[in-house]
């Protein structure tokens, strides 16, 4: 199950890739370099050799590659002074076999469509997460609306929060960048939104909801009957 969510992930950062042409692969790793937005800006699905890391470490120094990787799990090959611990994230899943959506539809969550809508995700996105995220790159997902679909929260013409559903190419669900500004927050639009992408997957016959959960949206998430599996670490390059 973990190599499931995990390969979710790096799929969805392969889409991105493609869908705005800032996707870049070898034989040693995959990455997404984007100029102008810290997201996803990152190197992932990386062979474990000394030389790769090696390559990549040399890249980013060289601003080639984004100074940021992504490693399913902990490796041997990074414990030298070349890379710095930024945060962990909690793989975790929601099987749909036997799932009963019980969530009422909330007429606060929109799916977006047009570019303005594209300009609100983004504004949404970098003040709940607190790093640019280009309006541009959310445009050109949400023109594919069979692969990914993305929402926002509003109430009374004002924008709280903001998520994302892409399917991979095995159907399952993940749920991406689920964010509240912080006066939104302590009112339940996280769970809202969780349980509108939940929704999408079950209208998909997706087999699974997959995410990738922070040490605040964890306990959350478990409540709505996530199960926690591996862990994802992400790794400033030092130059």
């Amino acid at each position: 199950m973990n190599e499931i969510i995990t390969n979710n992930l790096f799929e969805f950062w392969n889409f991105i890739g493609q869908k705005n042409n800032i996707f870049k692969e070898s034989s040693n790793y995959k990455a997404v370099s984007v100029i102008g937005s810290d997201w996803p800006k990152r190197v992932f699905d990386i062979k474990e050799t000394t030389e790769s890391y090696e390559e990549i470490i040399k890249l980013s120094n060289e601003s080639l590659l984004p100074n940021i990787i992504t490693l399913e799990k902990h490796s041997d090959l990074i414990n030298y002074n070349k890379i710095q611990l930024l945060f962990t994230q909690t793989n975790m899943c929601l099987d749909l076999s036997n799932y009963k959506n019980e969530f009422s539809n909330n007429v606060n969550i929109h799916q977006i469509e047009s570019q303005t809508d594209a300009f609100e995700f983004a504004k949404i996105a970098s003040e709940s997460f607190g790093y640019k995220v280009d309006a541009t790159i959310i445009y050109n997902l949400c023109k594919d609306n069979f692969q990914s679909k993305l929402f926002i929260y509003k109430e009374k013409e004002e924008s709280y929060g903001c998520g994302i559903v892409f399917f991979d190419k095995e159907n399952v669900a993940g749920f991406h960048m689920i964010g509240t500004i912080p006066k939104g927050r302590g009112k339940g639009i996280g769970k809202s939104m969780t349980e509108k992408l939940i929704g999408e997957a079950l209208i998909n016959n997706s087999k699974y909801c997959v995410l990738n959960a922070s040490k605040m949206g964890e306990e959350i998430y478990k409540k709505l009957g996530f199960t926690a599996f591996g862990t994802l670490e992400n790794y400033l390059v030092l130059k």
